[in-house]
């Protein structure tokens, strides 16, 4: 069975399709995140969808990444208060 999460931000509708290695509490605080980027196109969607990943990943699982790449999931630590 798929599993797939509308979410309506800002006026724009997204819809999710759940990794199978995603947990449902995963998939919920990832999808939320990638939504919270406010992606316009396939390609921001990409990388909004990258980027979350990453950003939950170090955060429950404490991973550690380059200092590019740090400096750019801070941003996304705003974001991500109410998750």
């Amino acid at each position: 069975m798929t599993y797939h999460l509308e979410i309506n931000y800002m006026g724009i509708t997204y819809t999710f399709k759940k990794n199978c290695e995603d947990t449902n509490e995963d998939f919920y605080h990832i999808s939320w995140l990638i939504a919270k980027q406010k992606p316009k196109n396939t390609k921001d969607i990409e990388k909004a969808t990258h980027l979350a990943t990453l950003w939950y990943y170090q955060k429950k699982y404490q991973c550690k990444y380059s200092n590019i790449l740090q400096n750019s999931l801070k941003d996304l630590d705003l974001l991500s208060l109410d998750l």
